[in-house]
């Protein structure tokens, strides 16, 4: 059997199925790998949600506006039911301090032409009938943001590179790599071994630790277990995701040790409830769920949506989430190995979808790319060692 293809995309979530979608179709001989299934990862805990009010505000402006169209059209383009419905967003205000800062951010976010709405608490039931505003200042609304069906979206991506020759191994690590005169010769799996030209690496928080073993050590670049949990379904009723304002009062980096349990609620396109999140730093990939996770996440959300007290949970997931420490994502090629390319760690992932497969592609095919990516470069900030 030969091996041997022009790119290998490793991981196949969202952004991998992308890139492998997006290579298929501009005719790259293309396989995927991943150490699971479908979606096995992240791309799998995902609530599907379009998120556009949070993006980060210095660099990463042109790479939304420009995913933003391609999502438009996605469903057209694949010819697939992907769910895709207009939602609002809604940031609930807390405390004074997240005032302050979320007003600042409507300021910010106006500047740049998104029309996000800073509402009193007596006011957030008119956007958001679902939420009890008692304890609650205000909050930060932007009507133009959505959802989809994250499977979905990984399935037609997958299905139509099929069509244009993808060849899948699913189940299939990646155990190290074998380099010569700074290129990856060999790419080592339990099962065989692959080569290409052209390596792309879509694996969240596994990136660093596939870094290493490639004698890189991206510095910006760490993970952290989340929790969350779906309840049974119900009639269609909430108008909005939401997510404390407290997020923005966070930094980047979670005490050793601390959970934290800040509100994150959407309602799936099948009705369910997605209730969320807690997080801890995580130096492992054990999926067990923290005991304290569910409690937490509880409390958090019936402090403002006491009426879903009685919903029954269908199940909770742990999983690990990609994060760096600036705020954007490793994206594009890697400087001190010849055909690698990260694309992983971005901050609102399902909106960028389409984008980062089309930007990988322009890259491996051309060299460039429309999109200006020199802030989001892998060795901005890192270690190299060969």
């Amino acid at each position: 059997m030969n091996n041997h293809f022009d790119a290998i995309v490793i991981g196949a979530g969202y952004i991998g199925s992308s890139v492998a979608y997006h290579l298929s179709k501009a005719g790259v001989k293309t396989a995927i790998l991943d150490q699971g299934a479908i979606a096995a990862g992240a791309s799998r805990a995902n609530y599907g949600n379009i998120q556009i009010q949070d993006l980060e505000l210095e660099h990463s402006v042109p790479m939304i506006r420009q995913a933003q169209r391609y999502l438009e059209t996605l469903e057209e383009e694949l010819d697939w039911n992907l769910g895709l419905r207009k939602l609002g967003g809604l940031l609930p205000i807390e405390n004074e301090n997240q005032w302050n800062i979320l007003s600042a951010r409507e300021k910010s976010l106006h500047a740049i032409g998104i029309q996000a709405i800073m509402l009193p608490a007596n006011q957030l039931q008119e956007v958001e009938p679902t939420i009890e505003p008692a304890n609650l200042l205000g909050g930060l609304y932007h009507p133009d943001e959505g959802q989809l069906d994250p499977f979905q979206l990984v399935f037609a991506y997958l299905t139509r590179a099929r069509s244009y020759g993808l060849q899948e191994f699913y189940h299939t690590p990646v155990i190290g790599f074998e380099v010569e005169h700074s290129k990856i010769k060999m790419i080592k799996t339990p099962k065989q071994d692959f080569s290409a030209d052209f390596v792309i690496l879509c694996t969240g928080a596994q990136t660093a630790m596939l870094g290493r073993t490639l004698g890189c050590d991206w510095k910006v670049l760490h993970y952290v277990l989340g929790q969350a949990m779906v309840t049974e379904p119900l009639p269609i009723q909430m108008r909005n995701h939401l997510a404390s304002a407290s997020f923005f009062e966070m930094g980047a980096d979670i005490p050793a040790g601390v959970l934290l349990a800040n509100m994150a609620i959407s309602q799936s396109t099948h009705g369910n409830l997605l209730l969320g999140e807690s997080m801890f730093e995580a130096d492992h990939f054990n999926k067990t769920f923290p005991y304290q996770a569910l409690p937490s996440i509880s409390r958090s959300v019936l402090k403002y949506f006491p009426a879903f007290r009685n919903l029954r949970i269908l199940r909770g997931w742990s999983t690990a989430i990609a994060d760096t420490r600036d705020g954007l994502p490793l994206f594009g090629p890697v400087e001190s190995i010849k055909g690698l390319y990260l694309a992983t760690a971005f901050r609102s992932t399902v909106i960028v979808t389409p984008l980062a497969g089309k930007t990988i592609t322009q890259l491996v095919t051309t060299g460039q790319s429309e999109l200006d990516i020199q802030a989001f470069l892998p060795e901005r900030n890192a270690y190299v060692s060969h």
